[in-house]
């Protein structure tokens, strides 16, 4: 597939949801006796993120404040397939909202469209360039 895609026959994407969160995280810390260090944060406020990328950069992401589910993936996924102008394949992980009913029983419109996805194997996320990117 990366070498279909090197030679522009097909459009090849990475995808993978994140987030980024105003809650502060520090697992760790190093204070002297007696002095009160505090990091103040906004509680609870989260952006999410789903995003597909191929080697050259070219992303197609949307975000919410609300979690990502199937159906929203669902959706970014309809979109694209609207969007497409080659043979378009789609590399993500096995997540349960990636392998969704909604997802499965979409997959042979897709495909007359001309997107494909493509699920990565398990126990391999170093074959998804979003994870080191994104996640």
């Amino acid at each position: 597939m990366e070498q279909l895609s090197e030679k522009g026959l097909i459009d090849l994407f990475y995808g993978d949801e994140s987030h980024i969160c105003s809650e502060g995280y520090v697992p760790y810390g190093w204070q002297f006796p007696d002095e009160d260090v505090y990091i103040p944060v906004e509680k609870g406020y989260k952006i999410n993120i789903w995003r597909l990328i191929n080697r050259y950069n070219k992303n197609h992401w949307a975000t919410t404040e609300q979690n990502i589910d199937a159906r929203f993936v669902f959706e970014q996924l309809e979109k694209l397939s609207f969007q497409i102008q080659k043979q378009t394949i789609v590399m993500i992980d096995n997540a349960s909202i990636h392998k969704a009913k909604i997802i499965k029983q979409q997959l042979k419109f897709w495909e007359k469209r001309g997107l494909y996805i493509f699920y990565i194997p398990p126990y391999y996320p170093h074959l998804n360039i979003s994870d080191r990117q994104c996640g």
